[in-house]
């Protein structure tokens, strides 16, 4: 059955139409929805709307405005008739009936729509509305009403914005938490959200932060990288594409690390073109940030506990589920706990070519720091087992590393190898960033260079016809 949906802007007099044949459908400010209304007064998914015959229900999903019926706001749910009209936010919807005749264009809506993903934060952070649009700047940094610092092109800058007061910064993380569908006090100071573009949202307030509101807005980049800007940004080589193709080719697990701010989402981000076009994906986060460049993609994400402690899904309850869904490949965002430890069994149980990222200062490190989280899974095992585990598991460490000037560089690319004697871990470095000095302008200068250790899978890529006669990966002997 197709009804209509009218829509009308009560701020601007605008008015569009939209025509929907399903009998369930949402209404909400994310491009999710089916209705989409671009305001701050509206939540991500403000309401559903059940269409049955004649009988139509609307149902207010907790949302931080509500829904008006009759200059009355609902309580939970309302019956309406076809015609019946509803206000959300500036909006007032009407349903109407499929040969109900209007004089506005459906494309018109797509016309006047223009996707902001800060539409519904903008309102509150008015002193750093322009830092929101600049796409020279990666990070906004609010350390308190007077103190606000930007990232712009890796470097860390001082501006002079300043909030009218502490007071004013506080009620602007208040009411930035509630437009996002959460909830931020003294008994819960913390903050961590997305936004519908894949921005991060982090604010902790007092009590906890204890020279101010403390906020942090990680940009999402609107133009997705490509293997080709890596090159020309100098954080990467040809030759050290080839071979990551390569280890994806041969399904090797590999494992991203690197410092906070280094670009390891960046780098998986981009590095995942390189996965095969015929293979099925299934992406696990704690907070949805990857945007890999494939179309058989699953994306999933952990959900944190009620206010009550009830209905929390973490990531390890997401890798049980996603077992079960015949995955070529399995992405974890991050790993924090003691989800590695079902990300090893995984890895070692015939799902090769998986890949995560991971905190570390090293390719060692990066071990020891998988060592510690999976002791963090509860699951009682002898060290010299967790090793083997690992060891096993992990075949290659792409390493990144932020350096001084602002830019950011693979670092390493490792072979992980068996234990050695002593059941200390054991790497070979394929390519190894050397540093040769600055330029006049502070610039870091130096190349990604091959150390000359052959790959011990090398051997068995060209057998199986994935390495090029003449090519640099074929050149190594």
């Amino acid at each position: 059955m197709a009804f209509k949906v009218l829509i009308k802007d009560i701020s601007n007099k605008k008015e569009w139409v939209k025509t929907l044949n399903q009998p369930i459908f949402f209404i909400g400010k994310s491009s999710g929805n089916e209705i989409t209304l671009n305001s701050p007064k509206v939540s991500s998914r403000h309401a559903r709307v059940m269409v049955r015959g004649d009988k139509i229900t609307i149902e207010d999903l907790k949302s931080a405005n509500g829904i008006f019926f009759n200059n009355n706001r609902i309580d939970r749910s309302a019956d309406l008739s076809f015609g019946d009209s509803v206000q959300i936010g500036d909006f007032i919807i009407t349903i109407v009936g499929e040969d109900y005749e209007v004089d506005i264009k459906e494309e018109e809506e797509e016309a006047e729509f223009k996707f902001d993903p800060f539409a519904y934060v903008r309102p509150f952070l008015a002193p750093i509305n322009d830092f929101l649009e600049d796409a020279s700047i990666s990070e906004i940094m609010i350390n308190g009403h007077d103190k606000i610092y930007i990232e712009r092109k890796g470097k860390i800058e001082k501006t002079d914005r300043k909030f009218s007061s502490e007071k004013a910064l506080v009620a602007a993380v208040k009411n930035i938490a509630r437009a996002l569908g959460k909830e931020v006090s003294e008994t819960s100071p913390r903050l961590d959200a997305r936004l519908d573009d894949g921005s991060r949202v982090a604010a902790v307030i007092p009590p906890c932060a204890l020279t101010g509101t403390y906020v942090s807005i990680r940009k999402f980049s609107k133009k997705a990288l490509t293997l080709q800007d890596l090159i020309n940004f100098g954080a990467i080589t040809q030759d050290a594409i080839d071979f990551i193709e390569l280890c994806i080719l041969m399904k090797q697990n590999v494992i991203v690390s690197g410092g906070t701010g280094s670009g390891k989402t960046t780098l998986l981000n981009v590095l995942s073109s390189l996965i095969p076009d015929n293979e099925r994906i299934i992406v696990i986060e704690d907070t949805a940030e990857l945007q890999l460049q494939k179309e058989h993609i699953l994306r999933m994400e952990a959900k944190p506990a009620d206010k009550k402690g009830r209905g929390e899904v973490t990531i390890r309850d997401l890798l049980h589920s996603t077992l079960r869904m015949r995955p070529d490949r399995i992405v974890i965002g991050e790993i924090r706990g003691g989800e590695a430890f079902d990300l090893l069994q995984a890895m070692n149980t015939g799902h090769g070519g998986s890949m995560s990222t991971i905190h570390s200062n090293s390719p060692f490190d990066t071990l020891s720091r998988l060592e510690n989280t999976t002791l963090q899974s509860g699951i009682q095992l002898p060290l010299k087992a967790i090793r083997e585990q690992i060891s096993s598991a992990i075949n290659i460490i792409v390493h990144t590393k932020r350096y001084e000037d602002g830019s950011r560089k693979v670092n390493f690319i490792s072979e992980v190898l068996d234990l050695k004697s002593d059941m200390s871990y054991n790497l070979q470095h394929i390519f190894v960033y050397e540093r040769t000095g600055k330029d006049e302008s502070g610039k870091v200068l130096g190349e990604l260079k091959f150390t000359g250790n052959k790959p011990t899978f090398l051997e068995e890529a060209k057998k199986a016809g994935f390495v090029k006669k003449g090519s640099f990966l074929d050149s190594i002997k």
